[in-house]
């Protein structure tokens, strides 16, 4: 009666012996992972192209600075020269009213 039982079962195809509970709960398990890893993935992707975007601001705002600066000097420097040369009257004086 054993032995016949066993047959029995052999001769039953997979999908009926299978135990589709377990494999919901599985499934749900492996539903679960991916949802956290997207969701990890998202935030992530979000924080990474938040700092890049204050970096990429950041380095804009210096190089407008540096730009600035240089022309400011760069000024000085020319208005300097004009001054030297006007006060060895190498240049005539400036027909601007109070003009250095």
């Amino acid at each position: 009666m054993l032995r016949s039982a066993f047959l029995r079962q052999q001769n039953v195809p997979w999908h009926k012996k299978f135990n589709w509970y377990s494999f919901a709960l599985y499934r749900y398990k492996v539903y679960d992972v991916i949802w956290r890893i997207s969701a990890t993935a998202g935030l992530g992707a979000c924080v990474y192209l938040a700092v890049a975007v204050v970096q990429t601001w950041n380095q804009a705002v210096h190089r407008t600075w540096q730009h600035y600066a240089r022309k400011e000097r760069e000024r000085a420097e020319l208005m300097d020269f004009i001054r030297q040369a006007r006060e060895k009257n190498i240049l005539p004086p400036s027909k601007v009213a109070g003009f250095e």
